[in-house]
C-alpha cells in the first residue's frame, strides 16, 4: 500500500516524520505542502470555490486536498492537513487551533475536526500525531 500527504498547518512535518525512517520510499510517495491557497488551488486542484464557499480551514477543503492529493501522486491512501495554527488567522476565519485532518483510503474520504489549543509548536505537533493515529487506523483495517 502507498501514501502520500497534503499538508497545509502542519508544513511537511507529516512527511519529515515518515522519511525519517529507512525503507519508506517503498510506500511513501511524497507530499504537496501548499501552506499558500494558491498552492492549494494550483497544484492541488482544490476548486476557488469551495474555498471562498468554506474557507482554507475546512473539513470540505481538506476532504480535497486528501482525495487530490492521492490521485495526483496515484496512491492508495493520503493524509490532508489544513487549520490554524496561530498566531494570526491568515487566510481563514477559524478560530486559532482548528485543524483538519483527511484521510483518503481506497474506498473513501473522511475528515475530522479538531480543537488543538492555541500554542503554536503544540497545535502542529498534535496534528501531526493525530494524523499518524488516523491514518493508521484506516491502514489497520485493509
Amino acid at each position: 500500500m502507498t501514501l502520500a500527504t497534503a499538508e497545509s498547518c502542519t508544513g511537511g512535518k507529516i512527511a519529515q516524520k515518515i522519511t525519517a525512517f529507512s525503507g519508506a520510499s517503498k510506500y511513501y510517495k511524497g507530499s504537496v505542502v501548499s501552506y499558500s491557497t494558491e498552492i492549494k488551488i494550483d497544484v492541488l486542484n482544490v476548486p476557488r470555490a469551495l474555498i471562498d464557499e468554506h474557507s482554507v480551514v475546512s473539513a470540505e477543503v481538506a476532504k480535497a486536498m486528501a482525495k487530490n492529493v492521492k490521485s495526483l501522486l496515484k496512491t492508495d491512501f493520503a493524509i490532508a492537513t489544513t487549520g490554524n495554527a496561530g498566531p494570526t488567522k491568515g487566510d481563514s476565519d477559524a478560530e486559532i487551533g482548528t485543524v483538519y485532518i483527511a484521510i483518503a483510503t481506497p474506498n473513501s474520504v473522511f475528515v475530522d475536526k479538531f480543537m488543538m489549543g492555541n500554542h503554536r509548536t503544540r497545535i502542529v505537533q498534535k496534528a501531526v500525531n493525530k494524523a499518524f493515529e488516523l491514518i493508521q487506523k484506516e491502514i489497520s483495517k485493509i
